[in-house]
This record gives structure tokens, sequence and C-alpha cells, in this order.
């Protein structure tokens, strides 16, 4: 009985441990899988966040979620918003598929292709997850991955995200090669440093990296919009230092630079070398001389010859798209495209370029046609100060930019942010010559063509400018409280990513806008992108205490589509080309 009893007690002892280890197994793998759920929570947040779609919650009775409106609320209300969520959504969950899947890849040409695909699609967040995990599965970032890493900040516009990121390079003994120097150059060049931009250009010829054509061209096109004619001119100094030969499209940027800040005689004498040099002299440059030599030249026959010139090199320029496009490849019978031909995307640039410059071609023959002989010299002298001296243009930064633009007392003034070419403040302010207007643009160039606009329409004495960030624009100093009934956002540059320091919308420019506008005066903003859209819808309804929506009989914090009388504008028309028909209009009565 004794070794029966001692057998059973075994037993239980052997089952109890049994049991015991199951519950161990069993509790590990409870808290395997609470891991595993953690980690792609925190995945799929980060994804909400780099897309900007931010969790859907319930709407409260009041449409009220921590403080503003739920995506899902908004999406509701618009087929366009709910598709661009959709996407979104998509786009982040393909994202965390080939995040992992590199993960278990380890290879660092798998990462560097994900960190080129995520930077060209401005998606920041993800490629900066990306490029932290090469060192997490023990590999070492190359010259490719920090270039393209260099290249993902760039594209979103965090310049000091794009120092870091260089800085970092250097630190790890990575040498740059000249594609990273030129993702350098456009960094520092389209955020206004052209200065420096040019010193890297010169750190690059020290370092012993020739610069190509490429990084030349960056350096000039931003001179074009920065209206900066000396470092133009030192860039092409340096080409030549170099022996780089010219080509049409840096001669292009060129006598945009010298046109645009209508230095006509300059630019006239180098497209003459440039032709000796069998240089071809593009459409554009020829438009960009005519717009120009119509102000400065009145009686001369510049302009009309500059039209001519730019007519024949469009016609040219269609017969050889026309060409390519009917020209049948041997790829023809498989159905693949052919692969010199331009993308898509390209063409479309291509076809509003050559749309853009026949319109101004019309506008200056116009000008020269109907305009009185006498009439255009007057214009002339006002030209002759240029747009830096014009006193009806505000330069932010320069002496004269703290005074504020001439406005009479009891004028009814009317502000444009974002005013680009200038073409729906002009057609505006000559609707009316009693409406004093305030067109405001961060870059030169297009602050430089809305004034020549002005000037070529008669309405240079009801519209002022202003050439700077929106924030500078509406200092205290520049724009005195309950100055306009109405203020106008039309098409702002969307935030590239959840976290961009640029971001025109937000809490502090709807103060600003707030304390200019006058009693009754209303805030009209107008964009193509759904989710900036939301973003705006958001930003407005934080701000109830300063801002109402006011719908005519539409309850609602946007309506879709814009009206019939708006009016349109040159991105209104590239993006109506690009078939993006969808517009976002929201209409708010300043609370005071």
């Amino acid at each position: 009985s004794s070794c029966v009893e001692r057998a059973r007690s075994t037993g239980r002892m052997d089952r109890t441990s049994n049991a015991t280890r199951k519950k161990k197994k069993y509790e590990k793998k409870n808290q395997n899988r609470a891991a595993r759920r953690n980690a792609a929570a925190a995945t799929r947040k980060r994804a909400r966040d780099d897309v900007d779609a931010p969790s859907e919650k319930v709407v409260r009775d009041d449409g009220d979620t921590d403080g503003g409106l739920s995506t899902s609320y908004l999406a509701s209300l618009d087929e366009g918003m709910k598709r661009a969520v959709k996407q979104n959504r998509k786009r982040a969950r393909e994202a965390q598929t080939l995040l992992k899947r590199a993960m278990k890849v380890k290879d660092v040409k798998f990462f560097n292709r994900l960190l080129k695909d995520f930077g060209n699609d401005k998606q920041y967040g993800f490629a900066k997850e990306a490029f932290e995990r090469i060192s997490r599965v023990g590999l070492t970032p190359n010259v490719y991955s920090y270039t393209n890493m260099l290249n993902a900040a760039t594209r979103v516009g965090e310049v000091m995200e794009m120092r870091t990121i260089w800085k970092a390079m250097s630190d790890a003994g990575v040498e740059a090669n000249e594609v990273a120097y030129t993702v350098l150059v456009k960094g520092e060049s389209q955020n206004g440093h052209i200065d420096r931009a040019r010193s890297v250009i010169r750190e690059m010829i020290d370092c012993g990296v020739e610069p190509n054509q490429r990084t030349y061209a960056t350096l000039l096109r931003n001179c074009v919009r920065y209206g900066d004619v000396k470092n133009a001119s030192k860039c092409l100094e340096m080409m030549r230092e170099r022996h780089a030969s010219l080509d049409a499209t840096v001669c292009e940027y060129y006598i945009k630079t010298l046109c645009g800040e209508l230095m006509v005689q300059q630019a006239l004498d180098f497209i003459r070398d440039a032709q000796r040099e069998g240089i071809v002299v593009t459409a554009q440059s020829y438009v960009a001389l005519a717009v120009a030599s119509s102000l400065m030249m009145p009686d001369a026959d510049v302009a009309a010859n500059a039209c001519r010139d730019a007519r024949a090199t469009l016609d040219v320029d269609a017969e050889k798209s026309a060409a390519k496009a009917g020209a049948t490849t041997r790829y023809d019978d498989d159905d693949v495209e052919d692969p010199d031909a331009p993308s898509k995307s390209v063409q479309l640039f291509l076809q509003l370029r050559a749309q853009d410059a026949s319109r101004e071609i019309e506008e200056v023959e116009a000008y020269m046609r109907d305009v009185p002989l006498a009439r255009r010299k007057q214009i002339a002298d006002k030209a002759m100060k240029g747009v830096g001296r014009a006193p009806n243009v505000r330069i932010v930064g320069e002496d004269e930019a703290e005074r504020p633009p001439n406005i009479a007392g009891d004028s009814d003034v009317r502000v444009e942010v974002c005013s680009g070419h200038g073409d729906w403040v002009t057609r505006k302010a000559k609707q009316d010559s009693k409406i004093q207007w305030i067109g405001v643009e961060m870059r030169r160039n297009r602050v430089a063509m809305t004034w020549m606009k002005a000037l070529r329409s008669g309405v240079d004495a009801n519209l002022a400018l202003v050439c700077g960030m929106a924030s500078d624009a509406f200092d205290a100093r520049r724009m005195p409280v309950n100055t306009a009934s109405e203020v106008y956002v039309n098409y702002p540059d969307p935030p590239e990513w959840v976290g961009s320091s640029q971001v025109l919308i937000n809490a502090e420019f709807i103060r600003d806008v707030h304390r200019v506008l006058k009693p009754g005066g209303h805030l009209i903003c107008v964009t193509d992108d759904s989710a900036y859209a939301m973003r705006m819808c958001r930003e407005l309804y934080k701000a109830r205490a300063l801002f109402i929506p006011d719908h005519p009989h539409v309850d609602r914090p946007f309506v879709s589509g814009v009206p019939e009388d708006y009016g349109s504008s040159y991105f209104d028309s590239m993006w109506t080309l690009g078939n993006q028909r969808d517009r976002y209009f929201l209409r708010y009565l300043v609370n005071k």
C-alpha cells in the first residue's frame, strides 16, 4: 500500500509540474502576443501621423474630438476627402509592409530603395523610420543612404533636418558624391539661402568633387525665384572657370533672372552670345524677354521680335512632341511604353508651360497693340525704378519694408495671400478700381510678374504688393488692426508631411488675420488638396472664438467647389489641366 501511495503521490506531482509548465508557457505566449499588438499599434500610430490621418473617433454632438473635427466626420461630407483618406491609409499600409520586409531581408540596398521611394513620395516619416532601422538590424548606412535621406528632407522643405543629416554623414566619415552635394545645393537655395548654396559648390570643388550640369542648374533655378542676379552671374563665372558647357536650361534660368529685374539689354547681349555658341534659346526665354522689353522699350521692336521668336520655337517644340508621341517602336507589339517617352506628369508640365507661354505672348502683343505709345512711355518711366523701388511694392527684409502699403484710411481693402503669378488679384483689381487690393507672395519672381501685369493692366494704383512670408506681411508694422474687409488665401502650398514646420493656416496665422480684419469681415480659403482642407477646418474649428463658418444655406465647415464668379488663377488652371477637379471653399466670418 505504501508503494501505491508513493506512486500516486509522484503522479500527482508530475501532473502538477506539467500544469505549471503549461501555465507558464501560456502566460509567456500571451505576453508575446501583447507585445506584438503594442508594436503593431505603435506602427499604425506612426503611419497615421505620417499621412495626417488621425484615428477615427466617435464625434460628439458638437462635432468635437479633442478640440477639433475628426477625419471620419469631415470625410463623410465629401467624396474627394473620403477617397483621399482611403488612399493615404492604403499608402501607409503598403509602407508598413515594406518596412517589415526590409527587416527580414537585412540588405542596405533594399533600405536605400525604400528611402528613395519614400523621399520621392514625400513620405518623410516613413523615410526617417527606414533610415533608423538600417542601424537597428546591424547594417551601416552608406553614401546612398545619406543621399536619399537628404533628398527626402529637401523635398519636404526641412532645411534644418537636411543640415543635421549632412553633419551626421560627415561625422560618420562618409564622403559625399556629386549627387549628395547637388541635393544640399537644392535644399539651401530653394529656401532662399543662395549665398550658402554657392559656397557649397565651392566646398564641393575644394573637396575634389566636380559639379555637374544639374548642380549649376539647381542654383540658377532658385536665383530666378529670388531675383538674385549677383549670384546667377557668379554661377556662370564659376561654370566658365570649370570649363562647364552652358546648355539651353542654364541659359533660360539666367535670362529669366535678368528679365525679372528688367535688365533687358544684358539679356539681349547674353542671348546673342548664346546663339553664336550654338545654344538653342527656349521659348520661355523669349517670352521673358518680350515681357520685360515691352515695359522698358516701348518704342522698339524688341518685344515684337521676341514674341515672334517665341511662337516659332513653340511650334518647333510642338512638332517634336507630336512626332515623339506618334512614333512607333519595337515595343508596340508587346504593349510596352517607349522607355524614352516622358512620363505623364512631365508631359502635363510641358503642356502647361507651352500654354502659359502662349498666353503671355498674347498679353504682350495686346499691350503693344492696344495701349498708345504715349501711355506705354509713361509706364516705362514707372518700370525704370524696378520692382524693388516701386512705390506700391514692399520687400520684407529691405529698408522700406517696415512701412505699410500706401492705403487711404477709408478704403475698402482686400488681401490675397499666395497671389502666385498675379492673375487672380490683377483681374480683381481691374474689375473695381475703388477697391484697394494687397497681394502677398513669398517668391520675389512672382511678385515681379504680378507687378509687371499690374503696370500693363493699369491697376498699379489700387494694387499693392508685399514680398515675404504671410506672418511677416501681417505684422502690425505693415498691416494695422482693422485694415481689411476680406482676406483670401488661394491655393496655398499644402504641408508636405504631418510634422512640417511650413504650414500657412495655423493658430498664429488665424490670430493675425483676426486682428487685421474689420468687424463683419471674412476669411476665405480655397484649396484643391483634400488633406489640407481638412486641416484648415480643424484649425478654424479650434479658433471658433475668433471665426465661425459662414456658407449661405449650408451648415458645414466647408463647401465642395467654388462659386462660379470666384475667378481662376494660374494654379487653378494647372490643376484643371491635370484633371484634378476637387475644390474646397471655406468662408468664415470674423467674430469681433
